[in-house]
């Protein structure tokens, strides 16, 4: 019997890949919210624990700049009727086959947002992804070699507008997964005096949203101290409330008949857990008993969790009438059940471009061991001196327009 040829990460492999860019995937999933309105963008909101009234409250939000609540930024993850899918003979003869990097370990490294302007209540979305961009790259990573590869979803309004882009960018490298599980295995678990605790609820306690008093553009300057919010330490419980806000994501989930359902759509994502239970692989980011099958001292969160963190740091600081634009965001270490974070941001830039008034603001968020384990780059519209009360103007959206993938750091 001839032997099965190993999975290659070579030129030939990223070819079959760059054929994708550019089609449509199909997806018949809905969404965890088909309907957009001010109760599902007070539950996404509430799910990265963030109480913005200009999110939660629509007393508030009719008085706001935006005439009613909008939706948090991200909030389009949770949204978006799938758009049918039919493919052209030609798309469906590269479509086939299988996935040319299956077998090959990859992570999410990082994300980039386009947020092309608010939702509002009663809006209608579609969804749609396709393969962006795939690059070979020499690196630490993997043995010397190392594939990029990004993916663009898209959510349009009614009218066919863009509402908001995100970029998804994967890094796959032969033998990453072995050379990354169990690594961390022995990462010491973090315990926690009162004054430990009293330290975080003070960051808690001292968290100001902005909110409607107006952040004029002129007030900022290169270096200014955007603030610190605390999150965690991190528990099952905020797991949870993560899905509830969110959702299950791209494999489903569910319980009862729901989960049989999706246990015959995807059976390879589902594993017998130590009861011999067969239960969804997701599982490692609340149930530290699989997390630690997998080499890891504890379950973990999801990276885009942290995104919303660095979010919401941003929007508390910018204030109503203001728009967060473009974000880049890149995870480099993992977040276990019982770390805590300290989420904070300076500002980068400040320039003014046919008429608007931006500014980039650089964040992080750190561990309780001094670890920075994810970052970012937002860029911010903010109102004028001559009209602090107004809310700014966003451009149309342009695709093209979101800062590049970046390979993660062989360090």
């Amino acid at each position: 019997m001839e032997r099965q040829r190993e999975p290659r990460l070579d030129e030939a492999c990223i070819d079959a890949v760059r054929q994708r860019i550019g089609i449509p995937m199909r997806n018949r999933q809905r969404p965890h919210h088909e309907q957009l309105n001010a109760d599902a963008f007070r539950h996404f909101a509430l799910g990265y624990g963030d109480d913005n009234p200009l999110w939660c409250d629509p007393a508030y939000g009719v008085d706001s700049a935006w005439g009613s609540v909008i939706a948090p930024p991200m909030f389009p993850l949770s949204a978006g009727r799938p758009v049918r899918v039919t493919w052209t003979p030609e798309e469906e003869a590269v479509m086939s086959g299988g996935d040319p990097l299956a077998g090959i370990g990859q992570y999410l490294c990082g994300e980039r947002w386009l947020f092309a302007r608010p939702l509002a209540p009663g809006e209608e979305l579609t969804k749609q992804q396709c393969l962006d961009d795939a690059q070979l790259k020499r690196s630490e990573f993997g043995g010397g070699v190392g594939a990029l590869v990004s993916h663009r979803v898209e959510w349009r309004a009614a009218d066919g507008s863009v509402a908001a882009a995100r970029y998804l960018d994967f890094w796959h490298a032969e033998r990453e997964r072995s050379g990354a599980a169990g690594k961390y295995r022995e990462l010491e678990r973090p315990h926690y005096s009162a004054d430990d605790l009293a330290a975080l609820d003070r960051v808690y306690a001292a968290e100001v949203v902005r909110g409607a008093t107006p952040r004029p553009w002129e007030s900022v300057a290169v270096g200014d101290d955007i603030g610190t919010i605390a999150k965690g330490p991190l528990t099952l419980t905020d797991m949870i409330t993560y899905h509830i806000g969110i959702g299950w994501g791209g494999y489903g989930g569910g319980t009862g008949r729901v989960a049989y359902k999706n246990r015959r759509r995807v059976p390879r994502f589902y594993t017998p857990n130590e009861l011999g239970i067969p239960d969804s692989a997701q599982r490692c980011h609340w149930e530290d008993a699989w997390a630690q099958h997998l080499g890891h001292p504890a379950a973990y969160d999801y990276g885009a969790m942290r995104t919303n963190w660095m979010v919401h740091l941003v929007t508390d600081w910018m204030g109503d009438g203001a728009w967060l634009w473009k974000m880049s965001a890149a995870v480099m270490k993992f977040n276990y059940l019982g770390d805590a974070h300290l989420v904070h941001g300076t500002v980068a830039a400040v320039r003014e471009v046919d008429g608007r008034r931006e500014v980039d603001v650089a964040i992080e968020g750190r561990n309780q061991r001094d670890v920075v384990t994810c970052r970012a780059t937002a860029t911010v519209l903010l109102p004028s001196e001559a009209s602090p009360a107004a809310r700014v103007s966003i451009p149309e959206a342009d695709l093209a327009d979101v800062p590049p993938a970046a390979a993660p750091d062989p360090r």
